[in-house]
């Protein structure tokens, strides 16, 4: 019991999503890791294809109870939580590469979800569609 406890180092219950990628659970800052979700807009810099996309199925798969654990770096350079995050599905990042809707970021992940992205692609799901 105490493992478990350990292991899930944070839990909320449908938690505030910023974007594809970003979301605030129990207070704190999450960025999903290992994946890059496309950006929204930000003052004048207008968002990215499939941004809005991405934000909205974050919001779907962070509806009901939110666990998240540590993984890779503990923060990122913007001071958010860099976790590993199940809720509708076990890890939501996974889901949302698979989908086409983020990307993998070998540089973080070592390539965790460089499968998931390819089957993105084969499918020509999301940022991938012709």
């Amino acid at each position: 019991m105490i493992a478990a406890a350990l292991a899930a180092a944070l839990a909320c219950y449908s938690p505030a999503i910023s974007d594809g990628d970003t979301f605030r659970c129990a207070g704190e800052r999450v960025r999903l890791y290992g994946v890059d979700a496309p950006e929204i807009r930000h003052g004048k810099k207008p968002a990215q294809p499939y941004a809005y996309d991405a934000q909205e199925r974050l919001r779907e798969l962070t509806r009901g109870p939110v666990t998240c654990e540590f993984a890779g770096n503990r923060q990122d350079r913007y001071g958010r939580l860099v976790m590993r995050c199940g809720g509708v599905v076990p890890d939501i990042g996974a889901q949302m590469a698979r989908e086409g809707l983020a990307r993998d970021l070998p540089r973080y992940s070592r390539g965790e979800y460089a499968a998931d992205q390819a089957e993105a692609q084969r499918r020509g799901r999301g940022m991938w569609s012709p």
